[in-house]
């Protein structure tokens, strides 16, 4: 059973480089990716993340209010 991950950042390059170094985990599977704090909550209702990665300074939700209302 592979840890489900929802990556979120609001920075392409971090987003892509993190995928990429999870991608070679057999153990891990990138769910998802969210450039918004808006789009974290959707996302999680939708995936069901074992863990949600998430940028402390995002535009429209921070990571600190994705994490209380997750």
């Amino acid at each position: 059973m592979k840890l489900k991950v929802l990556i979120a950042d609001d920075h392409r390059l971090m987003v892509a480089g993190i995928h990429r170094a999870l991608e070679d985990e057999e153990e891990m599977e990138v769910v998802g990716e969210a450039m918004t704090g808006a789009q974290v909550l959707p996302l999680v209702k939708q995936t069901s993340p074992d863990v949600v990665l998430l940028d402390i300074r995002m535009p429209k939700m921070d990571g600190l209010q994705c994490l209380e209302q997750i």
